[in-house]
């Protein structure tokens, strides 16, 4: 999906209501994220972007481009150097690309064990009503706030932030302490919109 600066703005607004500056934290962005102007990538990386600001910023994407580190989200081994370790993670038109079903689970528990309590997890991702409009034929997996407020319940998460931007579910969770993520949820089972 990529960044542009509306989705930026909610990032870095979401981060600084909850933390006041950005100086040092340390930042999981999900994907090799490029800014995006008028449907057409430019040259700013999210990590530029992100490090100009004072973020101490870590990316993960399998391609390994511009910096990013060769880690596969449906690979816990692959985050094992990253438990409890992240302020803030950006998941902006990612995770809906992380097949099959049930990798879906397995990311969402690695991301939360790699968010510090306190932490903040910002979500970008195409919203389930969607499907057949802005983002049809985008990926196989589509989000709605339904499903973040059931997963804020289960997991002791603080919705901070939730709007939709350009057919996009925006939402920024707190991680409120360090509780368990339940592999047999049966949140993604409910709410998750899977397009066959």
């Amino acid at each position: 999906m990529g960044l542009d600066t509306s989705f930026a703005k909610f990032i870095t607004e979401s981060v600084n209501e909850h933390f006041h500056s950005n100086k040092g934290l340390r930042m999981l962005e999900l994907g090799d994220q490029v800014f995006w102007e008028k449907g057409k990538p430019i040259s700013l990386t999210g990590k530029k972007y992100f490090t100009e600001l004072g973020f101490e910023h870590t990316s993960v994407d399998l391609n390994g481009l511009n910096g990013s580190l060769i880690r596969d989200l449906r690979n816990p081994n692959d985050f094992l150097e990253f438990i409890d370790f992240f302020d803030v993670i950006t998941n902006a038109g990612t995770t809906e690309h992380v097949e099959p079903f049930e990798s879906q689970i397995v990311c969402y528990k690695i991301l939360h064990d790699c968010l510090k309590p306190g932490g903040i997890f910002i979500h970008i991702l195409p919203d389930s009503s969607e499907v057949d409009g802005m983002w049809r034929n985008h990926c196989k997996f589509y989000y709605n706030q339904l499903l973040f407020e059931n997963l804020a319940r289960e997991c002791n998460y603080t919705i901070l932030k939730s709007e939709i931007i350009r057919g996009n579910i925006c939402v920024a969770m707190i991680k409120n302490n360090d509780s368990t993520f339940d592999s047999k949820s049966k949140v993604f089972e409910k709410f998750l919109l899977v397009r066959n």
